[in-house]
């Protein structure tokens, strides 16, 4: 038989295309791809982020892994989040990871041209192999950009909506204050402060509403906040 079409050298074949796509798939998402040899200890890039080869050179491409990772992780990554990279350090690690899951993600920050950048990291292994990953390397600086400001869309949301609480409730509270003032001076006049207790009371019970309003079960979400708050004026206009 033509070893061409041995099955075996056919489903190698298939089984390296189907690899190289896998790779190449990456390579247009990720900024930096490798290709890792847990038998060999080797590691070999097939892209490889700007600030890594200028950080590194270029024969950062190829070479021992875990002393390329160290290196990455020593020199480059941010001080805090140097512990995240510790379960893939080593080909041990590694080998213990991939030993029950195909794949193996996490988020990081590295300390760069002065900043702060943030990143991804995504081991996978490559089809069914125990001795073969791939590791590529994604810049997050947008999608943390854009959580950043829709954070800081919700706090001044949130913000603005607590103000209007306190717009709200600050009404009745001040009313209690000086009516109960009013009452204390009228009964030491001796003279009937009923008008003034049934004021207290009714502010009383208005504040009870807003607290109740306010700590509602149903107040799981911002629309559900907004629209308390619109109870909250109507009240106080009654």
């Amino acid at each position: 038989m033509d070893k061409d079409n041995n099955p075996n050298t056919v489903k190698l074949r298939s089984e390296m295309e189907l690899s190289y796509k896998i790779i190449d798939a990456l390579c247009y998402s990720y900024q930096g791809v490798y290709y890792v040899n847990l038998s060999t200890g080797q590691v070999r890039s097939y892209r490889m982020a700007r600030f890594v080869r200028d950080k590194f050179g270029d024969q950062f491409g190829c070479g021992d892994y875990e002393n390329h990772i160290y290196q990455f992780v020593r020199n480059v990554v941010y001080q805090d989040d140097q512990r995240v990279f510790e379960p893939i350090l080593t080909i041990s690690n590694l080998r213990k990871i991939f030993s029950r899951q195909m794949s193996y993600s996490f988020n990081y920050r590295t300390f760069t041209d002065d900043e702060i950048h943030y990143g991804q990291c995504e081991v996978l292994k490559v089809l069914d192999s125990n001795d073969e990953l791939v590791m590529a390397f994604k810049s997050m600086d947008k999608q943390h950009q854009t959580e950043e400001n829709l954070y800081e869309e919700e706090r001044k949301i949130v913000e603005a909506m607590g103000q209007q609480l306190n717009e709200v409730a600050r009404g009745p509270l001040l009313n209690i204050i000086k009516q109960s003032k009013a009452a204390r001076e009228a009964a030491v006049r001796h003279e009937d402060i009923s008008k003034y207790m049934d004021t207290i009371h009714q502010d009383g019970e208005r504040l009870l509403g807003i607290l109740n309003l306010i700590f509602s079960k149903e107040n799981t979400d911002r629309e559900k906040i907004e629209e308390t708050i619109m109870q909250l004026g109507s009240l106080q206009e009654k």
